[in-house]
C-alpha cells in the first residue's frame, strides 16, 4: 500500500511479538460472513495477522462478493504459500467458561472500505 507516510515493517519476525496495529490490504471480502481473504503477499509475515493486537484491513469496495463460493472462485490458492480468511477478533471461553477476546489472534478487527476506481470491478 502506498500513502503519504511510510509504514514501518519489522525486519525480524521476533519483533512481531510487540506488534500493536497491523494495516494490510485484503483481496476479497465476503458479505455473508464478513470474512476477508488475506494472502501472504499482502502481510509483512504470515504470523502478523494473528500476533497483532489490532488488525486493520483496507478493502476495495468492488472486491466484495456474496458468499464463500464466489470468494473461492476469485482467489488463487495455488499462487500463494499461505492465506487466511479473517472474520473478526478471536475469542474463546475454554478456560473456566470465561470469555476472553483476542486469545488466539487480534483483539479488534477494522475493515476500511475504499471506493473502487471508476470502471473497475473487484
Amino acid at each position: 500500500m502506498a500513502g503519504p507516510f511510510p509504514l514501518r515493517q519489522p525486519d525480524d519476525p521476533h519483533a512481531l511479538a510487540a506488534l500493536e496495529v497491523l494495516v494490510c490490504q485484503g483481496v476479497v471480502g465476503v458479505a455473508e460472513n464478513g470474512a476477508v481473504w488475506l494472502p501472504q503477499s499482502r502481510v509483512v509475515h504470515r504470523a502478523a495477522p494473528f500476533l497483532t493486537q489490532h488488525l486493520v484491513i483496507v478493502l476495495d469496495s468492488g472486491a466484495i462478493v456474496g458468499n464463500m463460493h464466489e470468494a473461492y472462485a476469485r482467489i488463487r490458492v495455488d499462487e500463494e504459500a499461505f492465506g487466511v480468511f479473517v472474520a473478526g477478533p478471536s475469542k474463546t471461553a475454554d478456560i473456566e467458561q470465561i470469555l476472553v477476546i483476542g486469545a488466539h489472534g487480534p483483539r479488534s478487527l477494522t475493515v476500511l472500505l475504499v471506493p473502487s476506481p471508476r470502471g473497475s470491478v473487484g
